[in-house]
């Protein structure tokens, strides 16, 4: 692959402030309960989170929420556009521990979010 590309793909993975998305797929996912990846994104779009609804957005951050125990996969739903099957994810009491602090820890840096 091109060094350019590598460079300029990491210089945005880097500008993305991953943190602070996972506190938003959380808070979403308590107001909502139960949700697909696919409706997460819709979700940050619908509230600016994003610019657009971008499932890569969400997936990521759903990956990260999961291996931490934060949020649970429940369930599968039909998608309607698609006609496939999506897991459904629902967001676990560490996880709502965590949204309630407000306090991100990662990489020994407390981040507040307010």
């Amino acid at each position: 692959m091109n060094t350019m590309c590598e460079e300029t793909r990491r210089e945005a993975n880097e500008k993305v402030k991953k943190t602070t998305r996972e506190i938003q797929v959380l808070s979403i996912l308590n107001m909502y309960k139960e949700l697909t990846s696919k409706q997460i994104a819709r979700y940050m779009a619908y509230r600016n989170y994003t610019k657009e609804i971008d499932y890569n957005h969400a997936r990521p951050r759903l990956t990260r929420l999961l291996e931490k125990r934060e949020v649970c996969i429940v369930g599968k739903a039909l998608d309607r556009e698609t006609n496939c099957k999506e897991v459904v994810y629902k967001i676990t009491q560490q996880g709502k521990d965590r949204l309630a602090k407000g306090i991100i820890s990662e990489n020994s840096n407390h981040y507040t979010i307010d």
